[in-house]
């Protein structure tokens, strides 16, 4: 019954009743002074890192859009298809199901199609860039990065309210039983790996993808997406970590989703860090 109750409760219900009973308000998990002491924190290590490196304003762009990749790799994992990803790769296989697979091997499968179709969209991106090179000069393009950098990094920590273009569509439900593991663990990851296809939680992906179309660099935006692939396995790996230690699948759930409030709001601070170092770049 458990793991039945286990298998329902990953199947993508809609977003809006996402484990309302026990994944907390941000308000709950993180309090408003701890909020405002990584806002400061993420402001001053930012910019005293600005100060430190002084970089042109090219070689700034290209380090906060890097540092945009990493908290994506970090930020985008906590949601609902992240967690329903991990009980079709780390659950043991079901009887009745074709094929054979160990977790390990459904992983990598994951992170083979997660990294086959986001490389080629961030290398898409950032050729799109390089056709449009020169329209806006990079000093323009960092500022104006940065803006949206700390603007979506103070709505991350809830301190404003900002709209979020992300897609409210999540990985096909119906895929789950319609073939075996490894193979569902493949195409999750080709759905997941371009990013905008499916619900994104963070909106660093978003700064992300607006600073490799501004670098304009295909290699920087293949190595940057191929992170962000990798970076989307860690719910799995965790759930597979978990369950060989002992720990059930309801227990590494209900983790998760307290977690990923903490996760939102040190990625808020981090939005809040590059924008603070592109700011020093241009002064």
């Amino acid at each position: 019954m458990t793991e039945t109750l286990t298998r329902e409760s990953l199947a993508h219900a809609p977003i809006a009743t996402d484990v309302p009973a026990i994944r907390p308000t941000l308000r709950k998990a993180v309090s408003m002074p701890a909020r405002a002491a990584l806002l400061a924190a993420g402001a001053v290590v930012g910019a005293g890192a600005g100060v430190l490196v002084a970089p042109t304003a090219g070689s700034a762009l290209t380090a906060s859009v890097v540092g945009a990749g990493v908290l994506t790799a970090l930020a985008a994992n906590w949601s609902t298809c992240g967690m329903s990803v991990a009980g079709v790769v780390a659950a043991p296989k079901q009887p009745d199901r074709r094929g054979s697979s160990t977790p390990v091997r459904r992983l990598a499968w994951h992170a083979l199609g997660s990294i086959g179709t986001g490389a080629p969209t961030g290398a898409l991106l950032g050729a799109l860039g390089a056709v449009a090179a020169g329209a806006l000069p990079v000093g323009w393009a960092l500022g104006i990065w940065a803006v949206f950098a700390v603007a979506y990094g103070l709505h991350e920590m809830g301190l404003v309210t900002l709209p979020a273009p992300m897609r409210r569509r999540q990985l096909p439900r119906h895929l789950r039983r319609s073939a075996p593991p490894w193979k569902v663990s493949l195409l999750f990851g080709a759905m997941i790996g371009p990013g905008f296809v499916i619900f994104i939680r963070s909106s660093a992906y978003y700064l992300l993808v607006l600073g490799v179309i501004a670098v304009g660099s295909p290699a920087l935006g293949a190595a940057l997406f191929t992170l962000v692939s990798l970076g989307r396995c860690m719910p799995s790996l965790l759930a597979i970590v978990h369950t060989r230690r002992g720990g059930s699948m309801p227990g590494f759930l209900s983790a998760m989703c307290v977690v990923d409030r903490r996760v939102q709001v040190i990625t808020g601070a981090g939005l809040v860090a590059v924008a603070a170092f592109a700011a020093v770049a241009l002064m």
